[in-house]
């Protein structure tokens, strides 16, 4: 998850209104004052709440704040973010970001790696159907009377079973 056992932890909130509420909402959120000496970049896991009343919140702004956001986490980080309408806050847009694993540089795990063996032969899936089929050979007579669909059906209806009763893909493979 994204807070467990991922190390030190920091949050930061902002709150702003105004043409660029976004970007200024998120990049106080980040450098917010509580948090002297705490260096977001890198962070491996980060939650952010967007909050703003239901008429001003535009998703360009959320993708917006969610690209600032991005810029400063770690390449491989889980980011995860949820939106409240207040209709309190007016034209106001509030940014609160969590980030843990902050500081971890050292300890990360290197990404695992894509590995290509070379393969001989081509391998297609159809490896273990026999040859291709001789469509001469085939009977001409038609699959469904081969297989006795008619029959069947006509049996159903012998039996007193009523014609719509007997499923439609049938009466169709009957006629």
């Amino acid at each position: 998850t994204v807070m467990s056992e991922q190390g030190m932890a920091m949050m930061g909130s902002a709150m702003t209104s105004g043409i660029d509420r976004a970007r200024i909402a998120a990049e106080q959120a980040i450098a917010c004052p509580l948090l002297e000496g705490v260096n977001l970049a890198g962070a491996r896991g980060v939650l952010v709440n967007i909050t703003a009343s239901k008429s001003s919140l535009k998703l360009r702004e959320t993708k917006e704040v969610m690209n600032i956001i991005r810029t400063f986490a770690a390449e491989d980080a889980t980011i995860i973010y949820g939106g409240v309408y207040d209709d309190s806050l007016a034209d106001q847009l509030r940014v609160t970001v969590v980030a843990t694993g902050l500081g971890m540089a050292a300890a990360r795990q290197p990404k695992p790696q894509l590995v290509l063996s070379n393969v001989s032969g081509q391998k297609t899936g159809t490896d273990n159907l026999p040859g291709p089929v001789d469509y001469q050979q085939l009977d001409a007579v038609p699959a469904v009377i081969r297989r006795n669909r008619a029959s069947t059906v006509e049996a159903l209806q012998q039996s007193g079973v009523d014609k719509y009763d007997i499923p439609a893909f049938l009466r169709k493979q009957a006629d």
